[in-house]
């Protein structure tokens, strides 16, 4: 049940909502540097690039499956959209969501095989050995690992990325935003629409739709599906906003996102692995949902203490720092 709930209503819609608020973010930070009188493309490419070291370091020392790389790639592409017209991104949208079906299409078909083929990891080493032991599994396991992210993660991030520019273009998340306003009327059939196609998913998932052409297509079905849920959440938490106002405890998290999502591998780690409490392959699904919250609460918290000394997370301030030789 547990897994289930995880594949319906989590798995794959909130890196979405990370990808929209990248490409929000990057018209935020063309403005401001064409309001200093800087370069865009000098300052966005220093801060892509310096994403693009992170999540090697990243994805070498703490996860595997790091999707910083993926971001800071994509980017170079957005960072070329920069000036394109709204039809353009409407078009590179589109073009990302058939991509997606087509990139998830080929990671259905091939992954059972290719995982059934992969030796299975000594017991002695690994994510139940040592830190220079899990180090030394995630640098094998990285040219697959971002094989996967890229299929499927990639085509609907790069479109998710447009999305959120073309919205930050548009004033879609401003207050009194007459598309803002059709939008909040279509919550309902976004919300009901995505909690369907969604559930199709995790039904191929976990098997109840066989192993066939109808799992496979359940399955691609994710690229079109977690969009529509995605837009529902952001609707939701727009409209929650906009009632009760933003706990100050999320906000802070929000302010530093970056560091919050390696911290919370970091965290991970220490309980999964060898080198903290090695529950690696020995907590099922409901038991890895509990301590997933409990490491976001967790983050929660120590996002909080630190902006309470500090205006940024460390990450970020490292980010802000390498991206201002571009002032220089």
């Amino acid at each position: 049940m547990a897994q289930f709930l995880v594949e319906w209503l989590f798995q794959g819609k909130f890196f979405i909502l990370f990808s929209f608020v990248f490409g929000w973010g990057f018209a935020v930070q063309i403005a401001s540097a064409e309001r200093a009188g800087q370069s865009a493309m000098r300052r966005l490419g220093l801060r892509l690039t310096g994403l693009a070291v992170l999540g090697i370091a990243h994805g070498l020392l703490v996860f595997a499956g790091d999707i910083l790389l993926l971001y800071a790639l994509l980017g170079t592409g957005l960072l070329l959209l920069r000036n394109a017209p709204l039809r353009v991104l409407y078009r590179v949208m589109a073009a990302g969501i058939v991509l997606g079906i087509a990139g998830l299409a080929v990671l259905g078909a091939v992954l059972p095989e290719l995982l059934a083929s992969l030796p299975p990891p000594p017991a002695s080493g690994g994510y139940r050995g040592g830190l220079v032991d899990s180090i030394a599994q995630r640098t094998s396991e990285w040219p697959s690992a971002f094989a996967f992210v890229l299929l499927f993660n990639g085509p609907v991030a790069f479109a998710a990325f447009a999305a959120g520019l073309a919205a930050a273009r548009l004033g879609i998340l401003e207050r009194g935003s007459p598309l803002h306003a059709r939008l909040d009327r279509a919550l309902p059939l976004l919300l009901a629409g995505g909690l369907a196609l969604n559930a199709i998913y995790a039904m191929s998932m976990s098997g109840l739709l066989g192993e066939g052409l109808a799992a496979l297509a359940g399955f691609s079905l994710l690229a079109v599906a977690a969009p529509i849920l995605s837009a529902a959440y952001l609707l939701l938490i727009l409209r929650a906003a906009r009632f009760w106002g933003t706990p100050e405890f999320l906000a802070r998290a929000g302010r530093m996102s970056l560091t919050c999502y390696v911290l919370e591998g970091i965290l991970a780690g220490i309980v999964f692995n060898g080198y903290g409490f090695k529950l690696y392959g020995a907590v099922g699904a409901a038991g890895c949902l509990a301590i997933a919250l409990g490491i976001a609460a967790m983050t929660h918290v120590i996002a909080s203490g630190w902006l309470r000394i500090f205006k940024e997370g460390p990450l970020e301030i490292l980010l802000r720092r390498w991206t201002r030789l571009a002032d220089r």
